[in-house]
This record gives C-alpha cells, sequence and structure tokens, in this order.
C-alpha cells in the first residue's frame, strides 16, 4: 500500500512539474524579435559622431543616441548645442534642439515624422570651439512595425566586438586612421649613454682637516647650484693640521701691523718718525691684511668650500667627519647637457652606416621608445676605428639632456637608415600578440570592433610596418587595445547606459 501511494504521488509531481514547464516555455515564446537598428559613424577634423537608433514609423516619436567624441583626446564632449533636422528635398520639415547633453558626450534627440518618406537627417554641433555638422543621407520611415521587420530583420550575432562609447571613455583610449608613409630600415643593438668630457669638475680639498657636510643636497643626483657651500673643513685638534694655528696667526699679525701703521699715522704728522718708517709700518699692515684675506676667503671657522659650478652630483667621494689631506677630492659635479649615445654595431652592417639618419631608443626607466629628435641628437662619428679585442664598430650620437636620462644606463637601441615609402605604418602601441601572432582591432562602427590578424615588417621601436591584414583608412585602436580585448573576452555583452 505504501509503494501504491508514493507512485501515485511522484506520477502527480511530474504531471504538475511538465505542466508548468510547458506554460513557462509558451511564456519565452511569445517575445516579439527586434528589427536591426540604424547606426552611423562619422568623422569630422576634430569630433567624432557615433548615432545609433530604432527605424523611424510614421507617427511615432524615436529617440536618436548622439555620441560626440574629442578626436584629439578620445574624451566625451562635455557641453555644447546639438541640433537636429529632418530634411526632406533639401528642406527642414522638423527641427529640434538640446540646449545641453544628457550626460557626457550624450545627446537624446526625438524626431516624430508626420508622412512615409526618405528623409536626409543632418545633425549640428556647435560649442565654444566647434561648429561641425553631420549628415545621414536616405533614412526612410516605415508605416509599421511589419514593415520594418520585412526590411530590417533581426541580425544574427557575428564577430564583430561591442565596446561602448562609455566604456572607451573611462580609460585612456586612441583611434587612428591607418596611412602609408615612410618608415626607416632598421639596425637592431644595443648602446650605453656616457656623460661629455669637459662638462665635469672636481672639488678637492684646500687644506688638510676635518670634512664636515655642509649641504642636504650633497646625494648622488641631486642638483646644486654654482657657489653653494658644500663642505667645511676645519683642523682645530689636530697637531700635523696648521689651518687654525695659521687664522689665529694672521689674525694676530693683522691686528698688530694695523695699530703699529695707525699710530704711525699720528707720529709722522708730528714729524716723530721719518717718512722711511712710515712706509714701512703701512706695507706691513698691507700684507699682512692681504694674508688674513686670503686666509678668511673660505673659512668660517673653518675653510668652507663652494660648488664650482652649476650641476648634478655624479659622485660624493668623502664621507662627513672623514680627514682629508690637502688636494683630496670631495664631491664630483657633472652638468649633463651633452650626453653621448655610444653603441657597437656589428662589422656585418658596415655597408649601412653611411646611411644613418637618426635612431630611436629605449631606456629600462622610461615607458616608452624616445627618438634623439626629442633630444636635438645628432650623429657625431661611425665606424672610425674598431677598439682593439673587439670585433664591433662604434657609433656615437651627441644628445641634449633634456629628460631624465641617466649616464651609464645601457639601451635598446633602433639605427634607422634607408627609408622605405608608401607602406602601411601603425603605432607599435596598436599590437596585441597571442602565442606569435598579431593582430590590431579595428573600428567597424562607433562601439563594434573587429579583431583582425596582421603580418609585421619593420620595426623601429615606436612605429612598425604593416605587410597586409588591415587596408589604409582603417581605423585601428592605437591606445586602449587591452581593454577592447578584454570586452572581447566577456560573455554578457553591456548594456547602454542611455
Amino acid at each position: 500500500m505504501k509503494h501504491l501511494f508514493f507512485t501515485v504521488a511522484t506520477l502527480a509531481a511530474l504531471i504538475v512539474l511538465i505542466t508548468g514547464c510547458q506554460t513557462h516555455s509558451h511564456d519565452h515564446a511569445t517575445v516579439e524579435p527586434e528589427p536591426t537598428p540604424f547606426s552611423f559613424t562619422i568623422w569630422s577634423k576634430t569630433v567624432e559622431l557615433f548615432v545609433d537608433f530604432a527605424p523611424m514609423i510614421i507617427g511615432q516619436e524615436s529617440s536618436l543616441a548622439v555620441h560626440f567624441t574629442d578626436l584629439v583626446s578620445f574624451k566625451p564632449i562635455e557641453s555644447g548645442k546639438a541640433i537636429i533636422q529632418l530634411l526632406k528635398n533639401g528642406n527642414s520639415v522638423i527641427e529640434k534642439t538640446a540646449d545641453a547633453p544628457n550626460s557626457p558626450g550624450l545627446w537624446v534627440l526625438k524626431l516624430a515624422p508626420s508622412e512615409i518618406h526618405d528623409f536626409d537627417v543632418k545633425i549640428i554641433l556647435i560649442t565654444n570651439s566647434i561648429n561641425d555638422t553631420f549628415l545621414l543621407k536616405d533614412i526612410p520611415v516605415y508605416p509599421d512595425k511589419e514593415a520594418v521587420l520585412m526590411a530590417r530583420p533581426p541580425q544574427p550575432e557575428g564577430d564583430e566586438i561591442s565596446f561602448l562609447k562609455e566604456q572607451a571613455w573611462k580609460v585612456d583610449f586612441s583611434l587612428e586612421a591607418v596611412k602609408t608613409k615612410p618608415i626607416h630600415k632598421v639596425i637592431h643593438t644595443s648602446g650605453e649613454i656616457q656623460p661629455v668630457k669637459g662638462e665635469e669638475k672636481i672639488l678637492a680639498a684646500r687644506t688638510s682637516g676635518i670634512v664636515f657636510f655642509k649641504n642636504k643636497k650633497l646625494q648622488v643626483g641631486r642638483a646644486v647650484n654654482s657657489g653653494e657651500t658644500l663642505f667645511s673643513i676645519s683642523s682645530k685638534g689636530l697637531v700635523q693640521a696648521s689651518l687654525e694655528e695659521d687664522f689665529k696667526i694672521a689674525k694676530a699679525r693683522l691686528d698688530k701691523t694695523k695699530s703699529d701703521y695707525e699710530r704711525a699715522e699720528s707720529l709722522i704728522s708730528q714729524q716723530i718718525i721719518g717718512q722711511k718708517e712710515y712706509e714701512r709700518r703701512k706695507m706691513d699692515f698691507s700684507i699682512a691684511e692681504a694674508e688674513f684675506q686670503t686666509l678668511t676667503t673660505n673659512y668660517q671657522g673653518g675653510q668652507t668650500l663652494r660648488a664650482p659650478m652649476s650641476g648634478i652630483i655624479k659622485n660624493v667621494l668623502v664621507s662627513d667627519g672623514q680627514f682629508v689631506e690637502e688636494g683630496t677630492p670631495l664631491v664630483e659635479i657633472t652638468q649633463n647637457k651633452k650626453l653621448l649615445l655610444h653603441a657597437d654595431v656589428s662589422q656585418s652592417h658596415l655597408p649601412s652606416l653611411r646611411n644613418i639618419q637618426s635612431a630611436n631608443f629605449k631606456t629600462p626607466y622610461q615607458k616608452e621608445v624616445q627618438s634623439i629628435k626629442n633630444y636635438n641628437g645628432k650623429l657625431v662619428s661611425y665606424g672610425n676605428m674598431i677598439e682593439d679585442g673587439s670585433g664591433f664598430i662604434p657609433v656615437i650620437f651627441e644628445l641634449d639632456n633634456v629628460g631624465e636620462l641617466i649616464p651609464g644606463s645601457f639601451v635598446e637601441l633602433f639605427l634607422l637608415t634607408n627609408s622605405i615609402d608608401n607602406t602601411l605604418v601603425l603605432p607599435k602601441s596598436a599590437l596585441m600578440e597571442d602565442y606569435g601572432t598579431h593582430y590590431v582591432y579595428v573600428q567597424m562602427s562607433g562601439e563594434s570592433f573587429e579583431k583582425k590578424e596582421v603580418k609585421l615588417g619593420i620595426n623601429d621601436g615606436i612605429n612598425v610596418q604593416i605587410l597586409s591584414g588591415i587596408l589604409e583608412g582603417d581605423k585601428v585602436v592605437t591606445t586602449g587595445a587591452y581593454q577592447v580585448k578584454m570586452a572581447s573576452m566577456s560573455s554578457a555583452i553591456p548594456a547602454h547606459t542611455h
């Protein structure tokens, strides 16, 4: 009996579950398909317009989501007036104005067409510095939704990646239209940044004694000014050192000769002493005064040493409180106004060295590859000699130290030789790589991107030659490619925030 009751109960539960599932499935089946919306992306010289909207139906109000992006910063345009006009045969039949965006970069503009026709839509952006006009040609107005679905049926999802304007505006992001331009052949090597001789000075002790630091800037890399006090040297309490004793003797001699001279001035007027005696005492005073000034020029309770020139401390050669002999080097100061970029190049490249036109380099402490043009760089010499024991040819550039270059730094170096003209070139920042395959992201519309594999040619550290995979005029993500990649890996397509 128990088994029979359990069987009946189980069958009843299954019937209820199946019925519920059928009802739930029927509810999902009633969802109506949505037609394919319109979207347009248009670039002016300074602004990108991206607008998307559902197909317009007669007598119904349509909302157009109008996005304006600054093409310098690739950030949203945050203020300004947007005007939309519905044009029939070139004449405006409807005009609406929004004096401010609904949110930064986004204006929602509404149109309610009253007749079936293929209209043009004009969108105007006016700010303090911008007055741009964009035209959308032949936008149809349909009689009803059935006609819309016939003309613009839902499209299946493709391989395109959705990356919304609201996402791009929040990160470092930029696009660049692919162009043909020159790129130089490259000799890839390494080099070292070196100081220019003659731009360095060493400050040495002028007497023996204990050296004391008088400046908190006495650290490698700190800047000092000419005449700035750096050290003092005291011989007080030292048996062998005589500066302190010499100072006291010179002061006593000065005081005595001054007194004798002043007394002689009184005595000669009374003709108590002769002119010869007066001149002798005057001379003794002058000599004592000169000796005392020589000692006190750099003496303030010890000898004071000042920076011989403005520059950067390259090396501190003593410790605070150390005993030094006269002539001991204390500090090395460099101006670093000029630097040398020295590279050793394989002899196999000798025929190409005469064609060197410039160079790019990458230091360990700078994020980006630098051009020597940023440092007023120029080629000084190449191939004049091969050092003993080395099979390499020296190549030397001279640079202005206008950046944060540190002498002694080793760099990755790209020597630029002959130019190749009319080839597709992209910034290296546009490239992504997976398992040795390189690819870029190409903008298909304002919020839609496609991953495209590319074949690479010359790499000069800043730009790279594209041999295949994209076409001239394609708009490629040059900053923010990683964010687009992350969006492509998301299983859920982000919803619009407008």
